[in-house]
């Protein structure tokens, strides 16, 4: 019997749409044969587990094809059609599998006794010893059908304590945080990533001058990111759950960080109505001066992709502030302000998050009595 493991580790990812609803499906008993099996198969048979038996190998490192048609298993639960495979995994060895095509599909990975073992976008599940597991390939949903193809590939592990831009590293975290050690050869604007299922990813970054950022999830959902401006020297990364008691598989990659063609960065001055500029925020507010001439509905939008977007506003009786009215991590503030000139102070919500934003200020003539 196939079971878990701390040895080895599995990766199921799933391109397109992806439901899980496995996590409470019990897959149903194989139907038997076709055609009465002959007396070798019949003996090969009484050796195989049931689950197992008429399947489908996959192969790492070689793809397969397949499709999701009317005529698949039935998900008796919610009307999608899903095929099974079987896959042997090895201990010590270190997988991914991951579905791509046409298909809106989702992967869930069982032993050879239909227990569950994991399913999710990318699910990563360690293997306790050497057997046949078996992969379902599933529609998102009852309208769910079409081609697909299933990859696999081995995974390496890293145990590096050192790193260079542009090479990522997959390694396992082990609820001690991971120490590692970047140079950089040439000053500019660089993006670090920690990417993780099992955990909430959190980074540190130390360098030269007293140098210091961290970040929890600006890279979306559970992930870190940090962006900024880098001179060159020797930084220690830091690499840890948000907890400290968490484990499991991450990834991390530091790439060059380009600006588009079309951007230039102003990081103080002026502000006028229907202006829309961008910054880069490195840890300290960036301060700009708004000067409104008659009494106006103001709204102010700060938006990044990089940190958790934070906005001031005040004058002569006057404070605002704004952390995420804007949607998701993105500040706006919407206010009537009487004539005269106002601070606008740009800043993430935590001092140690950086990367590029957007600013944009409008102001429409109004009645409107400033709040007091």
């Amino acid at each position: 019997m196939a079971k878990s493991s701390s040895l080895t580790l599995l990766i199921v990812a799933v391109g397109g749409v992806a439901v899980g609803y496995f996590a409470a499906q019990t897959l149903p008993n194989l139907a038997p044969p076709a055609e009465a099996p002959d007396a070798e198969t019949t003996a090969e048979q009484d050796t195989t587990p049931e689950a197992l038996q008429g399947l489908e190998y996959l192969t790492l490192g070689e793809r397969a094809r397949g499709e999701i048609t009317s005529a698949s298993e039935l998900n008796g639960k919610d009307g999608s059609r899903f095929t099974r495979y079987a896959i042997t995994l090895d201990e010590e060895a270190l997988v991914e599998v991951s579905l791509s095509g046409a298909l809106q599909g989702t992967v869930a990975l069982y032993d050879d006794q239909l227990q569950l073992l994991a399913n999710a976008d990318t699910v990563r599940h360690r293997i306790e010893e050497s057997g046949d597991y078996i992969v379902v390939i599933s529609g998102a949903d009852a309208h769910s059908y079409g081609p697909f193809n299933v990859n696999s590939r081995t995974i390496e592990l890293s145990d590096a304590d050192t790193m260079t831009v542009g090479t990522p590293i997959d390694s396992w975290l082990d609820t001690t945080e991971r120490e590692i050690t970047l140079t950089i050869e040439e000053a500019g604007m660089y993006q670090i990533e920690m990417r993780a299922d099992e955990f909430d990813a959190y980074l540190e970054l130390e360098g030269p001058n007293g140098y210091y950022r961290e970040d929890d999830d600006s890279a979306g959902e559970l992930n870190a990111r940090i962006a900024d401006f880098l001179a060159p020297g020797t930084y220690q990364l830091t690499a840890r759950t948000a907890y400290g008691t968490d484990s499991g598989l991450f990834t991390l990659a530091i790439e060059p960080r380009d600006l588009p063609n079309d951007v230039e960065l102003r990081n103080e001055g002026a502000l006028t109505p229907d202006e829309t500029l961008n910054g880069w925020y490195s840890g300290e507010a960036l301060t700009y001066q708004l000067t409104i001439e008659e009494s106006s509905l103001v709204t102010l939008s700060m938006s990044s992709n990089d940190f958790d977007t934070y906005l001031e506003l005040y004058g002569e009786g006057v404070s605002y502030t704004d952390d995420d009215s804007g949607g998701g991590t993105n500040a706006r503030l919407e206010q009537a302000l009487l004539p005269g000139t106002y601070t606008v102070s740009a800043r993430g919500f935590s001092a140690s998050g950086s990367g590029m934003f957007e600013l944009a200020v409008s102001a429409e003539p109004t009645e409107m009595q400033p709040d007091t």
